[in-house]
């Protein structure tokens, strides 16, 4: 089944105004330009691409945290264009590379936690503790972590919370936007295996944006490849013989996935 569906894609950032006789000619900048593509449900897929390419302004149109220009996002045969930001956030979170400032630094793990419960599921209040405690069993924390704030945690350790957040609002679509860039090799593989465990546990569909490309070869399905704000390929599966486009090809042969 299609869970999410992107169709001509477009949005325009204007760059700055000039003067030129009586008129004022604004210019504009396309940051993602004619995005095509499909998300099945269950899948885990990659978008890779140099700083600047559009990925993660194209995380923030399909979380309406950025209007489009034009085009049409549907997730779940339904266009989001009219949709509630609660009704979308039920469906989709995405988690950011920083989670210190996703973190409210005065509130403990478990008010964190509680915030989107008490949103999105406001009468099931007898559910909530189990909720809670649930995710953060997920993520491989224990209850003390509860009673804990931002400042006390690792960065590691954060960045678990920013996933056991986005899982207590029980969505089917997570974006993880450069979400374990900041750490530390081992605890990105810890985070990654972590994942992969959550995902089949709960049948997830993950759009993985990351440079790392080792990591996002291993970890999905398919690899998206951004290059000045359009998708220029997409590779299936772990083949990267058959790789086409000149920018493709740089990236994967600087670590050597493509051999002369």
């Amino acid at each position: 089944m299609i869970l999410l569906e992107l169709k001509n894609v477009t949005k325009a950032f204007p760059r700055r105004a000039r003067n030129k006789s009586l008129f004022v000619i604004k210019e504009y900048i396309k940051a993602v330009h004619q995005i095509n593509f499909t998300i099945a449900s269950g899948e885990s897929i990659g978008l890779v691409g140099e700083s600047g390419s559009g990925k993660s302004t194209l995380a923030k149109l399909i979380t309406k945290l950025e209007p489009l220009t034009s085009g049409e996002i549907c997730f779940r045969g339904q266009s989001i264009k009219d949709k509630s930001s609660q009704w979308l956030y039920k469906h989709i979170q995405l988690v950011f590379q920083d989670s210190s400032s996703s973190l409210f630094p005065k509130m403990t793990i478990k008010e964190i936690l509680l915030e989107p419960l008490l949103n999105y599921y406001p009468n099931e209040k007898s559910t909530w503790e189990e909720s809670y405690k649930k995710v953060l069993r997920l993520v491989n924390l224990d209850e003390s972590y509860l009673s804990r704030y931002p400042h006390q945690l690792s960065g590691g350790q954060k960045q678990r919370v920013c996933i056991a957040k986005a899982l207590v609002v029980r969505p089917e679509l997570i974006i993880f936007d450069e979400s374990i860039s900041s750490l530390d090799l081992d605890s990105q593989q810890v985070i990654i295996n972590m994942l992969e465990n959550i995902k089949k546990q709960y049948k997830l569909t993950y759009l993985f944006i990351s440079h790392d490309l080792v990591t996002t070869r291993k970890f999905c399905d398919r690899i998206m490849v951004m290059y000045d704000g359009k998708l220029v390929e997409t590779i299936e599966g772990k083949n990267t013989n058959n790789i086409k486009h000149s920018y493709s090809r740089v990236l994967f042969k600087t670590l050597d996935i493509i051999r002369n």
